[in-house]
């Protein structure tokens, strides 16, 4: 498709739904009653991917509507008016729910055949309890822990979905509920420290585990850094062999053994607000451990097995943010955890000493230390009326016992035998090793203009010095009223090394030649 009818398109959908958002606004009005709050958005989402100058895709015609519904069954102790509660102050229902239809999925010939990520779903809904000075949160939701701006350490509570649009969307958004018990106790002033808390969560009998699409034919799969192919075949001692995986689920079950259970206390000490953090659960990254004894050569086929493993782990970490005045004006955030039992890959060429039991699968120990400073500053001449937002974040990763026999991305590549390239075939190989200490640092630059900031610029870096990957993004918001929200970005994925791959996916993947996935994105927002 050329740029201008992708353009078209993108437009054109961005109408049907604005007309649609008119048509529905004084049915949503009119559902609000004095018990009952209803709030919500649709959103028409455009996306235009640029591989190359002159060279563009329409990847993305999302319509989304979510409507979040909030019945206030026990008000002051009395429930539906007329019951007392007794110490049961307040008590509210929430439901959650969306409907995604995504008409790219229609139109463009190389997806019809794939299934859509259309449907609607209740995506949370649970019951608020307060009774002073507890108060409990149960039911499908999300609990948010952590100070990190678009990475996660703490902040892993909930698995995440990456299949629509990679971290590219807002994390309330890709979060993906969770049936859980929420409780905390306000304990207000103890010994130094001030408005503590503690909050502890529990998870009886509900696991899943991140979803990340390898299928190469979507936009946004991830298919490491090689072809966007699925490996068919292997090479063993120059013989070619039609590769036939048998895939076993082995994650956690749903039964309240295998439950998942954290706490949390947070307090304010001498202005620095701080939390305390621990989780016992599963990791959420997915391991694959080899089966070589399932694995077997019957003529021109090799058969083998896979289980897919999501280990338990414990997560040990601290926050705190501290509002420094005196010298540097600044927020400064800390985010600091240690995470034991994540599942990581060996090579296939690992020692017995290193791998005994040779399934190429192992658990390892992960540190992640992040910095951040937030400050509003002036820049007259460019903003006479209004500061500039910048907000730093230095994120560090270290593995904490690193083996050099670690598997990081894989590729795949061409099957060839004697030297010659065998058509259709393709094999999958080792493509880089993760380094011990690994970094990211980003950048976030906002501001706004015009009568009460209906516009606001903005700018976004991140940054992998290892692999010199790189993310730039410009976005431009224009409040059109208190409901109506149209926001246009452009992002820009590239890379320096060509040689090194980072974890990030930031530049080093998305900004090579062959897979380059800078995009233009157009939205569309009524919210009420």
């Amino acid at each position: 498709m050329s740029k201008s009818t992708d353009l078209l398109a993108a437009l054109r959908g961005c109408l049907l739904a604005v007309m649609t958002i008119w048509s529905g606004y004084a049915i949503a009005i009119i559902d609000v009653t004095e018990n009952i709050e209803l709030e919500g958005y649709v959103k028409a989402q455009n996306v235009i991917r640029e591989q190359s100058l002159g060279s563009s895709e329409l990847i993305m015609q999302r319509n989304t509507v979510q409507l979040e519904g909030k019945y206030y069954f026990l008000k002051d102790g009395k429930a539906f008016g007329r019951f007392n509660a007794g110490r049961l102050e307040e008590a509210t229902l929430t439901i959650i729910g969306r409907s995604v239809y995504d008409s790219v999925f229609d139109h463009r010939d190389s997806f019809k055949d794939l299934d859509d990520f259309n449907g609607s779903n209740i995506r949370e809904v649970f019951v608020d309890l307060v009774i002073p000075p507890f108060s409990f949160r149960v039911g499908r939701q999300q609990v948010v822990w952590g100070e990190t701006d678009n990475f996660r350490a703490l902040d892993i509570l909930n698995p995440i979905d990456l299949s629509w649009h990679w971290s590219q969307e807002p994390w309330e958004d890709i979060r993906i509920p969770l049936w859980m018990v929420r409780g905390i106790y306000d304990i207000g002033k103890i010994g130094p420290f001030e408005e503590t808390f503690i909050e502890s969560v529990w998870i009886p009998a509900d696991f899943e585990p991140n979803i990340v699409s390898t299928d190469p034919r979507y936009p946004w799969s991830f298919y490491g850094a090689g072809l966007p192919e699925v490996a068919n075949a292997t090479v063993i001692d120059g013989t070619l062999y039609d590769l036939n995986v048998a895939i076993n689920d082995r994650g956690p079950g749903k039964s309240m053994s295998e439950g998942q259970a954290g706490v949390r206390f947070k307090g304010i000490w001498r202005d620095i607000e701080f939390s305390l953090n621990y989780f016992n659960g599963y990791s959420t990254t997915t391991g694959v451990k080899f089966r070589p004894e399932l694995t077997r050569i019957e003529g021109d086929d090799l058969y083998t097995s896979v289980d897919l493993v999501n280990p338990r782990i414990e997560v040990f970490g601290v926050t705190a943010n501290y509002s420094e005045d005196r010298f540097t004006q600044s927020v400064l955030r800390l985010e600091a955890s240690v995470t034991k039992g994540i599942p990581v890959s060996y090579k296939p060429d690992t020692p017995l000493s290193v791998d005994p039991e040779q399934d190429l699968f192992d658990t390892t120990d992960q540190m992640v230390i992040m910095f951040g400073m937030d400050r509003p500053t002036w820049i007259r001449a460019l903003n006479r009326s209004r500061t500039f937002f910048f907000s730093g974040q230095l994120f560090w990763r270290r593995y904490l016992d690193y083996s050099r026999h670690y598997q990081g991305l894989s590729a795949v590549a061409p099957a060839m035998v004697g030297g010659q390239v065998i058509p259709g075939r393709f094999v999958s190989e080792v493509a880089s090793t993760p380094n011990q200490d690994e970094f990211v640092f980003t950048l976030g630059i906002s501001t706004t203009y015009g009568r009460a900031g209906k516009i606001k610029p903005g700018f976004v870096f991140a940054y992998d010095p290892r692999s010199t990957g790189a993310l730039n993004k410009l976005t431009l918001e224009y409040l059109w009223s208190k409901h109506f929200v149209v926001k246009a970005s452009q992002s820009f994925y590239w890379r320096k090394d060509d040689d090194e791959f980072g974890p990030w996916a930031i530049g080093d993947l998305y900004g090579r030649k062959d897979r380059r996935r800078n995009e233009t994105t157009i939205e569309m927002i009524f919210q009420f």
